[in-house]
């Protein structure tokens, strides 16, 4: 009976690892705006007809008000219009709003020295935003990871009839440790897809400071 339960996980194992690759690709595409909370929607909609407003009429007072409530008093305005007057939310607004709590201007205008903005990672770990994109590669992580995922599950059937008798890879004849090491891998993807959203969203800020800067 056991073994049934084993190959029973294994197969919804691999349909977990099929998702996750659709739902990095979903997230990046799509649904980037479904991982804010319900306040920071309600900002990004607010923030983002004001800036439209803004630009048409000049009503910097309104504008501000706005901004200042859902980022800060002392956020720059600049910024912060550039952000939420872009047609794609995506690029700028919705990774802002997620990681606004997180960023560290050390006492200087916003946008004005790059370079002295900090993200607070945890309570004792500051960087600066990254300059690299590393995406592409996070992806092709969970990629891979799909992947290797289903070559352990073919295994599994593979080995009924065949087993291994390489001494290393004699663990592939045992569905048990084949279902636990399929669930390392997606747990590693899950990781990863927050890490990428994480790294992406602070890349994205780095570009937008770097807008204002020059």
């Amino acid at each position: 009976m056991l073994i049934y339960i084993v190959f029973f996980m294994i197969f919804v194992g691999v349909t977990v690892a099929l998702y996750q690759v659709y739902e990095i690709h979903y997230n990046i595409n799509v649904g980037n705006d479904k991982k804010l909370s319900k306040a920071d929607k309600n900002r990004l909609k607010t923030l983002s007809d004001q800036a439209k407003t803004t630009q048409q009429n000049h009503a910097w007072a309104d504008f501000d008000q706005v901004a200042a409530n859902a980022l800060g008093s002392e956020f720059n305005r600049d910024i912060a219009l550039a952000a939420f007057s872009e047609e794609e939310a995506g690029s700028y607004a919705i990774p802002l709003l997620r990681r606004k709590k997180r960023l560290s201007f050390n006492g200087v205008r916003e946008g004005a020295e790059r370079n002295r903005i900090k993200v607070r990672h945890l309570p004792f770990w500051k960087t600066t935003l990254p300059n690299v994109n590393i995406r592409a590669a996070l992806i092709t992580l969970v990629i891979v990871n799909c992947f290797l995922v289903q070559l352990l599950a073919a295994m599994t059937v593979y080995t009924i009839s065949y087993p291994i008798s390489i001494p290393f890879l004699a663990w592939l004849n045992e569905p048990l440790i084949v279902m636990l090491v399929i669930y390392a891998f997606i747990f590693m993807s899950l990781l990863v897809s927050k890490f990428d959203r994480y790294m992406h969203d602070l890349y994205q800020l780095g570009k937008l400071f770097n807008k204002k800067a020059v």
